[in-house]
């Protein structure tokens, strides 16, 4: 479900205000090397965590004792999450310095932890980085009914994984996590054949290029229990091709997400460790972030803006010039999917003009018709596919999703063909139109940039047709539909109103 503006103003507003609710310092702890913390969960349950934000000094190790437990606790999952540095949690000190079964790393981990009474559970963090660390611990205690997060795991270090791991790609960020157990008491083992317990994920995202600490630290406390998970979080469709404990997401640049996935056994539920990913890294390499890499991509998204803005303002004066316009943006862009260079797409490009002239002036105004109007509905398949549910598993097949494709924008080429004036007025206006946009989703940081991108991902990368493509939907891509809108609106009105049907007709060789 997309939210509005409106709608994460209102769920900010309610997080800041529930934090400030729940057991939690406002002031950050400092760690230091040999630091003991400890840490009373006297009143702590599953739908109140404790949650403590800290920064770890470089190079030091840290000691928890966990003590003062509610008796009605069965487990608890204790976490630490810390901003772009990662970090180890160990069960035991003398685990810190290598990789084991005892310890895991990164940057939000956690740990299974089995309670008994009166006994003080002991955990240890070292921080291997030479530069202090921000971090956030949060403690969920769960019942004995509920199901273990993580507790059939088979490929992680840990024996009991509460926790995920993430892969982030060039085009996609692969989010894998270990199968849950069913409750586990001293009568009943745990048990992992014919496993009966549901586990679902859930997402989030930050706004766009928010790279803040502060909305970090925020973002994953809103994940952290299995109320807030579900009350904030977007569920994810199950996977129908591969394992069902591995999602794959677009990786939208520069873009904060949390992963969360939640185990279900008969009506109580638990939550695994908030995972996170930006798709880069704007703290060990910002370069990462940025969607422009070099000059030549910036030069051209100057000259993609300003083609589009003159098409826009003066097309209807050099009519035959500015319907070349959509062919050669649609022939760039498919060339850049075939060679990945875009001089080399532009070239290519420049080709399917010249190929789509040859055709007025050799083959039926019909062919040209429907070839010119193809950029159109190329482009609304494209936003098709943008948009499309995550649930629609049916796309995952290729040929079924290939199929679709081509027959919508075959479709609507054919229906632009048909209403001559009219479907010629419209392909030239959405077309400049998002060639102005398009520039103007690079610079601001939104994601309407990615209704081209993530076909050219569906063409070239390979597994790309397991992921879930679903967009941020924030302020900046609302008001750039807008005026998207606004710029369609007055190129239509202009080309048709003050130019003329019947001008038009005389000056289109479309229609001659």
């Amino acid at each position: 479900m997309n939210r509005t503006f409106v709608g994460e103003l209102l769920i900010f507003l309610l997080l800041a205000i529930g934090s400030l609710a729940r057991e939690k310092s406002s002031d950050t702890l400092s760690l230091t090397d040999g630091s003991v913390l400890q840490v009373n969960l006297t009143n702590l349950h599953d739908s109140v965590p404790y949650m403590r934000q800290v920064s770890i000094k470089a190079t030091s190790n840290a000691t928890f004792n966990i003590n003062n437990i509610s008796s009605s606790a069965s487990f608890i999952i204790f976490q630490i999450h810390t901003y772009q540095h990662n970090v180890t949690l160990s069960y035991d000190k003398d685990y810190l310095n290598k990789i084991s079964n005892k310890s895991v790393f990164g940057s939000n981990i956690g740990l299974f932890s089995r309670l008994s009474e009166n006994i003080v559970t002991q955990l240890f963090v070292k921080n291997d980085n030479v530069h202090d660390v921000n971090g956030l611990l949060a403690v969920v205690a769960y019942h004995n009914k509920a199901p273990i997060p993580g507790g059939c795991n088979l490929e992680f270090n840990t024996e009991i994984a509460p926790y995920a791991k993430v892969q982030i790609l060039d085009a996609m960020v692969i989010v894998d996590f270990q199968p849950a157990s069913v409750p586990w008491n001293d009568s009943v083992k745990l048990t992992c054949e014919k496993n009966p317990v549901k586990v679902e994920m859930y997402q989030i995202f930050l706004n766009e290029q928010d790279f803040s600490i502060n909305s970090y630290f925020v973002a994953i406390t809103s994940m952290l229990t299995v109320t807030d998970i579900k009350n904030n979080g977007v569920k994810v469709a199950n996977p129908v091709i591969f394992s069902p404990m591995r999602r794959m997401f677009s990786a939208y640049t520069g873009v904060g997400s949390i992963y969360v996935a939640l185990a279900t056994y008969g009506n109580y539920s638990a939550a695994y460790v908030p995972s996170f990913s930006y798709a880069c890294h704007p703290t060990i390499d910002p370069a990462s972030c940025d969607v422009l890499p070099n000059l030549l991509s910036k030069i051209i998204c100057a000259f993609c803006f300003f083609v589009g803005l003159l098409s826009i303002c003066f097309g209807h004066h050099q009519l035959k010039v500015d319907m070349t316009l959509p062919v050669f943006f649609t022939g760039t862009v498919i060339g850049y999917a075939a060679v990945g260079d875009i001089l080399i797409a532009m070239g290519i490009g420049l080709c399917f003009t010249i190929f789509w002239l040859a055709c007025q002036s050799y083959f039926s105004i019909i062919f040209s018709g429907i070839m010119f109007n193809m950029t159109l509905g190329f482009l609304f398949a494209c936003v098709t596919y943008f948009l499309s549910p995550d649930s629609f598993t049916v796309l995952q097949n290729n040929w079924v999703f290939w199929s679709l494709f081509m027959s919508l924008a075959l479709g609507l080429s054919l229906i632009m063909t048909i209403i001559f004036e009219f479907g010629f007025v419209m392909t030239c206006s959405i077309i400049a139109s998002f060639m102005v946009i398009l520039p103007l989703d690079y610079w601001i940081g939104s994601a309407l940039k990615y209704i081209i991108i993530n076909i050219i991902r569906r063409m070239t990368v390979k597994g790309f047709n397991l992921v879930t493509v679903r967009p941020p939907f924030e302020a900046n891509d609302i008001a750039l539909i807008i005026f998207w809108l606004c710029l369609v609106l007055y190129r239509t009105w202009k080309q048709w109103c003050r130019v003329g049907v019947l001008d038009l007709a005389e000056r289109t060789p479309l229609l001659r």
